[in-house]
């Protein structure tokens, strides 16, 4: 990619955020059960985009498509499970909640500065500062409904991804290799996709936005998930088909589209601002759950900044994840002081994974949460000193 495409991708990427902002402001009424459910397939997508960098890591094949599509389900699963046990009241639930829509948030917008970046030629710090100044205003200002409208723009418009990663696999590729790859991969190790598996089920739990956007229209998690569903299968296979049906990054292979994006120069804008409308519905969604039950619009504006700081120190998208899942874990208790004790227990494990080289899906981390989860679940109510009898 030459330096003479920059131009076309700011200008691409201007126009993806202005879509963005008239998509919250073409109307003043309150979405209707069709935004919002499409809101819902991007607060899932979320999941989909941590869940797809460790498992191409090592190589995602067919087999790997299906994990990924069963990773996309566990989130629900923790919602569903959250939903339906009374959840701890106070100071301390709210922060950790707070905190898991944070470091959500920071995930997003690493994967959007990485993404956008290495297809523009843009510095990542100013996408993320700006990615997060906009979703930020636009959710103060409307709260869920700016994430549900933003969200629902972005999968109409993932229709164009679709049609392009068909494209390359039935005109570059071969519809056999989606199935029976000729390049051989590792694959992710049963532990990762097991790590995987309990941070998204416990992140699903913990995530606000993702259970308030519900709550609000009551959308079905059985059609949310046919359309994601639907749309991780139809880009998946088509790059497994074009990539020899084994998607590996980083690789040589991987970059070859990156790389040659600009010999369409009208595609390359048109691809850039939807990719550009796509993660500021992303980052929206977290930042959404930011915004609900009586939280005001500074909470909003609070976590934003903190989103950005994290994103731009950038310890990795990982590393993120994993340290939100285990402040999340903590939300397993049934009293404010278990969920202080298990935020204390969180810092601490992950004070320790990250000292010793493991702040990664693996089974440490599946250990360090599970104790999380025992230690949170397992304190007891705060202690009543009984009242002195009187005396007779």
């Amino acid at each position: 990619m030459n330096r003479e495409f920059l131009l076309e991708a700011v200008l691409a990427i201007v126009i993806g955020l202005l879509v963005v902002v008239l998509s919250v402001y073409r109307t003043s009424k309150e979405p209707k059960a069709g935004p919002m459910r499409r809101g819902g397939m991007v607060a899932l997508l979320v999941y989909v985009v941590i869940a797809a960098p460790v498992i191409v890591r090592d190589g995602m094949t067919a087999w790997g498509l299906l994990a990924l599509l069963i990773l996309a389900a566990v989130p629900v699963a923790g919602m569903q499970l959250a939903g339906s046990r009374p959840a701890a009241q106070g100071t301390a639930p709210e922060y950790a909640r707070r905190l898991v829509s944070i470091g959500l948030a920071a995930a997003m917008l690493i994967a959007a500065g990485q993404t956008l970046s290495m297809l523009s030629l843009v510095d990542p710090r100013v996408l993320v500062v700006v990615l997060a100044v906009v979703t930020a205003l636009l959710v103060a200002q409307d709260g869920l409904a700016a994430s549900g409208r933003i969200g629902s723009l972005a999968m109409w418009l993932m229709v164009i991804p679709v049609l392009i990663a068909l494209a390359l696999g039935f005109l570059l590729g071969r519809p056999g290799q989606a199935v029976g790859a000729i390049i051989k991969v590792d694959g992710p190790s049963l532990w990762t996709l097991l790590a995987l598996a309990v941070g998204l089920f416990v992140l699903g739990g913990a995530d606000a936005g993702l259970a308030a956007s519900r709550a609000q229209d009551g959308w079905s998690p059985g059609r949310v998930l046919a359309g994601v569903f639907a749309l991780v299968i139809l880009i998946g296979a088509g790059l497994l088909m074009f990539f020899g049906g084994a998607i590996l990054a980083p690789s040589m292979q991987f970059f070859v589209v990156p790389a040659n994006l600009n010999l369409l120069p009208g595609l390359a804008g048109l691809v850039l601002a939807v990719l550009t409308v796509l993660f500021a519905a992303l980052v929206a969604s977290p930042i959404g759950g930011l915004r609900t039950g009586d939280a005001s619009a500074h909470w909003v504006s609070i976590g934003a900044a903190v989103a950005v700081v994290l994103a731009l120190l950038d310890p990795g998208l990982e590393w993120i994840v994993v340290a939100a899942s285990l402040l999340a874990a903590s939300l397993a208790a049934r009293t404010a002081r278990g969920t202080m004790v298990g935020l204390i227990v969180a810092v601490v494990a992950g004070v320790v994974l990250t000292l010793t080289g493991n702040m990664a899906f693996g089974w440490q981390f599946l250990v360090a949460v599970v104790v999380v989860l025992g230690v949170s679940a397992l304190v007891p109510a705060e202690d009543r000193t009984p009242e002195p009898a009187g005396n007779s």
